[in-house]
């Protein structure tokens, strides 16, 4: 489910790039779906980076900063029984 996850990000991000809004409502429907499967996805753009946070992993460019500037795999959890399991950490790139 992950795969599929991120195949629609990758999407969301390449849409929202291009300015194409077309397929905004459509994206945003298939994300409502997966929370209802018990899925949560986090994209922690412009996030200030914590590097005690475990849940990404980050290429740092700069330390001037030290924000989230592009997202290049979200954070999945899965909630199961109350508790959240991280299913994939997010991957970021940090200016």
């Amino acid at each position: 489910m992950k795969e599929i996850i991120n195949q629609i990000y990758e999407i969301q991000r390449k849409a929202s790039e291009r300015n194409l809004n077309l397929f905004d409502r459509n994206l945003e429907r298939l994300k409502y779906e997966f929370e209802n499967l018990g899925y949560v996805i986090l994209i922690p753009m412009h996030a200030v980076f914590n590097d005690a946070d475990t849940s990404i992993e980050a290429t740092i460019i700069s330390k001037k900063l030290n924000k989230i500037t592009k997202v290049i795999k979200p954070v999945i959890y899965k909630k199961e029984n109350d508790n959240l399991l991280l299913l994939q950490k997010g991957i970021v790139i940090v200016e």
